[in-house]
């Protein structure tokens, strides 16, 4: 069962979203201020935060951006009444996922919730280590190193190509979405399109496939991601 953390000063804003959130059988946890988010976050593990911008204490900007700093990764929707571009830049470079803009409609809300929940229900199953050594048939990453070699023979990449793979290889036949390979490459503070991905995976597959054109260790799951076959390395 999901659990959702909502962090916001008013009173009915926090009714209707605990309704909401009850309503789909989620756990609801509150915080009224960004400085209490910090403890409620260490206290309850939610697996979503919606936060308020505008509070006593501590704005939703700042607390976002020190739950980043600890490492906190779960997805942050941001509820504000200011709308402009520009709040809307400053908050998604604070670490934020998505930006709702109040008055806002319960079931746009939970749109949004549900479909943060599900990719972050596809992250991968097992973490990229920092040290070692990630094998998968012919494929080999020294993870130290940020050395690649395929049947023994090194394989050029670039920093970004290197985490791009190594993510793949870290979950193999594990379907990866856009987004959690530009949080690979680029870390979860990025902001822009998830179409760059695509030409990073053109430039692996170049390097890796027999045959870029038609590639096999590099799989394209349409309107999800991509997954690494680890038949196609043996």
């Amino acid at each position: 069962m999901a659990k959702i953390l909502l962090v916001d000063d008013e009173p009915r804003i926090a009714r209707v979203v605990r309704d909401m959130v009850e309503g789909a059988e989620w756990q609801f946890a509150y915080a009224d201020n960004g400085a209490d988010a910090l403890d409620a976050v260490a206290r309850d593990a939610p697996d979503l935060i919606i936060m308020d911008v505008m509070m006593p204490k501590m704005d939703g900007f700042t607390a976002c951006r020190e739950l980043r700093a600890r490492g906190v990764t779960v997805p942050v929707i941001f509820l504000s009444a200011k709308g402009d571009i520009v709040d809307k830049g400053v908050g998604f470079a604070a670490g934020g996922d998505d930006y709702m803009v109040k008055p806002f409609d319960p079931r746009e809300l939970m749109m949004h919730i549900e479909a943060h929940l599900r990719r972050a229900a596809m992250r991968p199953t097992a973490a990229m280590p920092s040290t070692g050594t990630i094998t998968v048939g012919r494929l080999s990453l020294d993870m130290a190193q940020h050395r690649a070699t395929l049947g023994g023979e090194h394989v050029p990449l670039t920093p970004k190509e290197f985490k791009i793979l190594a993510t793949l290889a870290a979950s193999p036949g594990t379907v990866l979405s856009r987004e959690q390979l530009v949080e690979a490459a680029w870390g979860p503070e990025f902001v822009g399109e998830t179409s760059s991905i695509t030409v990073f995976i053109k430039k692996l597959r170049a390097k890796i496939e027999d045959d870029p054109t038609e590639p096999r260790i590099i799989e394209t799951v349409w309107g999800i991601g991509y997954r690494l076959d680890p038949e196609a390395c043996g």
